[in-house]
């Protein structure tokens, strides 16, 4: 067990980055649940750094070490912005605000997240969710109004909202629309509205709402019981434009700048340009931020010639978000979007490569099967204690489901992103991709709407989920000490038996 541990520690110590966001989550949620522990945690980082300096240690560790007090120090920011809107509860504060999002008309009642401009009280940069009956207001709007704030109430909630820096709730009347828009917002605005009119107008009602999720994220137009099925399914993850969305996309543009020239700076471009453009019409997720960060780190890579480690980008990726926005750490979306991503890095990767060496499966086809199946499973397992502590429950039907439909969704997607590149091709393109999203959508239904599609599942069962995965690390490490000790003993018997033929034919040499 201690030589697991030290294994472990071993390939933490080499990717400085993903150590980094690891005690950078944990020191996250032990400041929120306890305010005092910042103190603690920055003394001990504090000497931590003049530790490493003094010892002449290496410079990415010192790098780290900065990183994490910067982090520690942000926490304690975002908290008492928290603490100091929370006691602002049922006060009515005037001001002018910007429109971020903005949800569909529910009953005349409008529902959207504002960003504070100018205010009297509250900070510019302050982002709060309003409720309002009127007038309509467009994403990037200015606006002047009142707000009669109302604090989170429920922390589960809270929490959740903290993740979107979302401090407070208000209801706002007064409304006088001002010319203090925000380009930048405005446009994207314009270009994710355009994108949903080409889909609805080429596509069939079921089929627009699927596409518009699948390329951008938004899940307004699905209906409740398609989205139930979802659910039941497994595949919320496909929903939620991600790593693999980003994967496809990324993977098509390089694509088809490869068709024509070839060179770094145009690859590192290109991806830069697709990163920001998608992370830009999808409004920022969490999901699609630690995809894309961890894409920029893979186009620097690219740019400066240099082999970038998949697990260090991820930790890069997760402490940069917690750099800027701590209480992401809450954020469901960010949670499954990293474990699944390190699950498919630290667990299907390597056996995957450990099958492919030793030669087991030879048979291409079904190789290429059992990658797809060991990718579904490993993604799925290393999400399974947030899935159940979020939604108490697991779908049965998740590995059938992701396998059936996974280059169905690829498809789906090249077809529709090439359709808006070649713009006069778009109806033929966008007619094969709305038949691969009926495809999509009948799988979806025909195993969500199964009787046995989920299993309820106690809140206990995350912590045994946690310590089967545990459990299935321990088995790795120790099965990769076992292949390293088999190989050295190769090589010390391979040199041993040469240096015997080698003494022989000197000992011979010497006899004549």
């Amino acid at each position: 067990m201690v030589n697991e541990v030290i294994k472990v520690l071993s390939f933490l110590k080499k990717r400085p980055m993903l150590l980094l966001a690891i005690v950078a989550s944990v020191s996250v949620l032990l400041i929120y649940h306890s305010f005092f522990t910042t103190i603690i945690f920055s003394a001990l980082c504090i000497v931590f750094i003049f530790v490493l300096i003094y010892k002449k240690q290496g410079g990415v560790f010192i790098f780290c070490g900065v990183w994490l007090l910067a982090i520690i120090l942000s926490s304690s920011h975002c908290l008492s912005n928290v603490d100091r809107i929370s006691k602002m509860d049922d006060m009515t504060v005037s001001g002018e605000f910007i429109a971020v999002t903005v949800s569909e008309n529910k009953k005349e009642n409008y529902l959207c997240v504002v960003e504070v401009l100018e205010s009297p009280i509250l900070k510019k940069g302050d982002r709060l969710q309003v409720t309002y009956t009127g007038p309509e207001i467009n994403v990037g709007q200015s606006f002047k109004a009142n707000a009669r704030l109302s604090k989170l109430k429920s922390q589960a909630s809270a929490r959740s909202y903290y993740s979107e820096r979302i401090y407070s709730f208000a209801d706002i009347n007064d409304i006088v629309l001002t010319d203090n828009n925000d380009f930048i917002i405005t446009k994207t605005a314009n270009i994710r509205n355009f994108i949903k009119e080409q889909i609805f107008k080429f596509y069939g009602k079921d089929e627009a709402a699927t596409m518009l999720a699948l390329l951008t994220g938004d899940r307004t137009y699905l209906s409740d019981s398609f989205y139930s099925n979802i659910k039941g399914a497994g595949v919320m993850h496909v929903m939620v434009v991600s790593g693999m969305h980003l994967s496809i996309i990324v993977t098509l543009m390089l694509y088809l700048v490869n068709k024509f020239v070839y060179n770094r700076l145009l690859k590192s471009l290109v991806i830069f340009l697709t990163v920001l453009s998608v992370a830009a019409v999808c409004g920022f997720t969490m999901s699609i931020l630690r995809a894309g960060i961890t894409y920029l780190l893979i186009a620097l890579s690219l740019l400066l010639n240099r082999q970038s480690n998949s697990a260090n980008s991820l930790g890069a990726a997760i402490s940069a978000i917690l750099l800027f926005n701590p209480m992401a750490v809450f954020s469901v979306a960010l949670q499954l979007s990293a474990l699944s991503t390190f699950g498919i890095l630290s667990v299907a990767i390597p056996v995957t490569k450990f099958l492919n060496e030793k030669n087991i499966i030879r048979h291409k086809i079904l190789s290429s099967l059992v990658s797809a199946v060991l990718i579904t499973v490993s993604a799925l397992i290393l999400t399974l204690p947030v899935t159940i502590t979020v939604f108490g429950y697991v779908s049965n039907m998740a590995v059938v489901t992701n396998l059936l439909i996974s280059f169905a969704t690829t498809a789906a997607l090249c077809l529709c992103i090439i359709g808006f590149i070649f713009f006069p091709l778009r109806g033929i393109l966008f007619y094969f991709s709305n038949l691969t999203v009926s495809y999509i959508n009948a799988v979806i239904n025909y195993f969500g709407s199964s009787e046995f599609a989920t299993t309820d599942m106690p809140p206990w069962s995350a912590y045994f989920t946690a310590a089967v995965i545990f459990l299935i690390f321990y088995v790795i490490v120790a099965c990769a000490k076992r292949d390293n000790m088999l190989k050295l003993k190769g090589i010390v018997k391979k040199k041993m038996t040469e240096g015997g033929k080698i003494l022989k034919w000197q000992s011979f040499t010497k006899k004549r």
